[in-house]
């Protein structure tokens, strides 16, 4: 009897963490692959028009890719190796590039609108778990 209630207890774990994994990222899709030219091209993107921080350097996660519109989120902090006060200097965003220009939410109290009007509704909460820092 209590080996079955372990096994039972295990099966149900694993279907949470399994559960946890597909719906963390706001679908079951598989990851964007990109080739390094395609990830250098949204990253310069990003950097040039995305934030306000002098000489950046972002990483970009991508989440979704439809014809030319590029739905991702970026994390930019400032090149500089001596900035004392980098962290606070952090600039993360969710982010959609249509061509070569860059959109994002506004800050303060527009940011809600602003995602709600640039992404699609499926990658919201992948935006949200970022925004919050839940996401990877």
């Amino acid at each position: 009897m209590g080996q079955k209630i372990k096994r039972f207890g295990f099966g149900i774990g694993a279907t949470l963490v399994a559960t946890f994994a597909i719906t963390s990222c706001g679908s079951g899709d598989e990851p964007i692959t990109l080739s390094d030219d395609e990830r250098a091209t949204i990253t310069d993107v990003v950097q040039e028009q995305g934030t306000v921080i002098d000489s950046p350097t972002c990483q970009v996660e991508v989440f979704r890719i439809e014809d030319s519109t590029t739905y991702g989120w970026a994390t930019c902090a400032p090149d500089s190796q001596d900035s004392a006060d980098t962290a606070a200097q952090a600039d993360a965003f969710p982010f959609r590039i249509d061509g070569q220009e860059l959109r994002r939410p506004d800050d303060g109290s527009k940011y809600e609108e602003g995602v709600q009007e640039l992404f699609p509704e499926d990658l919201r909460s992948a935006i949200t778990q970022h925004s919050t820092g839940a996401g990877g």
